[in-house]
């Protein structure tokens, strides 16, 4: 049944999204354009009567978006001093959902409002009638297998908190979770010859022959590139004739991967890609590897890791957070350790090269296909679904 407002006009439901931006190539963005698409294209939303929107940073926009992007000129500090001139505009007075998916690090602003570097955002969020929603990555658990206490009590400030993971579930102590999805229409395998030979023809030093390992990961603490440099310098003592491709946001900032290369002896073995390849590019790049390596000392999801499953590559990753959930125990490596980690506490494994070096090995002696797990894929019967009930529930 249809709501009017004063004035007889229908209302609709406007959801913004807060996030990185949709045309973005960061795992934020990613979720963000993948849900604000089949938000705004699916008819049952549209029967509804809600109405989607993105406000996000980085990235150029998209004319083909089906919905429209804001961007927010800066964000130091995570706070937003054009978040009410965006909200006023998109929800032109009616009452809004405003749906955070950002870590919960980010908006301890929105919990205690007087924390805001502007003040008049706090006396808009006050005062305007909004809904406030999260979707936060949980990549790590704190000393009480809780969520940091600064973090638990940010998460208190919003009237829905949804979890990617089971993992994340059990941390934070709010029960729903759903994940998301890989776009199996173009992360799919790809015939293994040809995507070798243009792997090959590209520059790449790697005969047909050799095994070749891929690392798709941002060049930041939380992802062990040492070790994982460590452990095929280890392989490639054993005898094994290993090449190595590295994609990344850049290559010299927490670790210089050149650096990395050059001490680890792997001069010649190596080859970094910068580039923004399209999802259609990496799915041709995942399908030319024989195996590749999940280096995240823990993962709120993971997109490289399920991206390569579904290219019919075996990722092979640590046996902590979110991700490892959802793989095969034989592409797990058990941790030998723990150690903490920055302002909020985070627990974070250490693990043994010669360990990750055993479960590779295993991993490559399965011959058949790796699997997308069920559940993951957005043209399933079951994802996309599960995302529709908690939206629809949350607006009603």
């Amino acid at each position: 049944m249809d709501t009017f407002n004063e004035k007889g006009d229908t209302l609709s439901k406007p959801i913004l999204i807060i996030s990185d931006a949709p045309s973005c190539t960061s795992g934020l963005g990613r979720i963000t354009r993948d849900l604000a698409t089949r938000i705004a294209t699916d008819p049952d939303m549209k029967k509804e009567g809600i109405r989607i929107a993105t406000a996000g940073y980085g990235g150029p926009g998209n004319k083909s978006f089906p919905f429209h992007e804001y961007h927010f000129n800066g964000i130091e500090g995570w706070h937003l001093p054009e978040l009410p001139i965006i909200a006023e505009d998109f929800a032109a007075g009616e009452e809004l959902v405003l749906w955070w998916i950002w870590d919960a690090s980010r908006i301890g602003w929105v919990a205690r409002e007087t924390e805001s570097a502007y003040p008049f955002v706090s006396s808009w969020m006050k005062e305007a009638k909004v809904k406030k929603w999260i979707y936060a990555p949980v990549d790590a658990y704190g000393p009480n297998g809780t969520l940091s206490h600064k973090l638990s009590a940010n998460l208190k400030a919003f009237d829905r908190v949804l979890n990617y993971t089971p993992f994340s579930a059990a941390v934070t102590g709010y029960h729903d979770f759903i994940p998301h999805g890989i776009d199996t229409s173009v992360f799919h395998p790809r015939d293994k010859k040809e995507a070798r030979d243009r792997l090959i023809s590209s520059g790449f030093p790697a005969g047909r022959d050799s095994t070749v390992i891929g690392i798709v990961a941002t060049n930041q603490n939380r992802k062990d590139w040492g070790r994982a440099f460590d452990t095929i310098s280890y392989l490639i003592h054993d005898g094994m004739d290993i090449r190595v491709w590295c994609h990344t946001d850049v290559i010299e900032r927490y670790w210089s991967i050149p650096n990395l290369v050059e001490d680890f002896g792997l001069q010649g073995k190596v080859a970094i890609t910068t580039s923004n390849f399209s999802d259609e590019q990496m799915s041709w790049m995942y399908s030319a590897c024989d195996l590749t390596l999940g280096i995240g000392l823990g993962e709120g999801f993971g997109y490289p890791i399920f991206e390569s499953m579904a290219c019919g590559v075996p990722c092979v990753h640590g046996d902590y957070a979110g991700a490892a959930g959802f793989l095969p125990g034989e592409y797990l490596v058990t941790p030998n350790g723990w150690r903490w980690e920055g302002p909020f506490c985070n627990r974070r494994p250490n693990y043994s090269s010669s360990v990750w070096a055993n479960v590779i090995r295993r991993a490559l002696g399965t011959k058949h296909l790796a699997i997308l797990p069920r559940g993951l894929d957005w043209a399933g019967p079951e994802l996309w679904p599960k995302w529709k009930e908690w939206i629809l529930k949350g607006v009603k």
